[in-house]
């Protein structure tokens, strides 16, 4: 479950355009080494999880990735979009997301 900070760290971050949406959009948004932060919902495809996990450590590029334990339709109701992958591509809205998630 996404707690209000956490819920409002994904809207400012969506709202200043640091945010990627969606398989596609994330992977590029990894190669450019724009994303920080590469988040996943509890019920995408583990398939995709291996993916994202092995895109961000490919080539040291040591981006942080989470699997978390929110779902697709929670992660949509904050960003007002559908997706089950999302990446953080700002250094600070990570920061926040992060310890906003680890203190959950």
């Amino acid at each position: 479950m996404i707690n209000d900070r956490l819920r409002g760290y994904f809207g400012l971050c969506r709202k200043a355009g640091k945010m990627s949406l969606g398989h596609d959009a994330v992977v590029t948004s990894i190669k450019k080494r724009n994303a920080k932060l590469v988040l996943t919902c509890c019920d995408t495809s583990q398939r995709l999880k291996n993916e994202m996990k092995d895109e961000c450590s490919f080539d040291n590029r040591n981006i942080k990735y989470i699997d978390t334990d929110f779902t697709m339709k929670e992660l949509s109701l904050c960003i007002n979009a559908r997706a089950g992958v999302i990446s953080i591509d700002d250094e600070g809205f990570t920061r926040l997301i992060i310890g906003g998630y680890e203190n959950d």
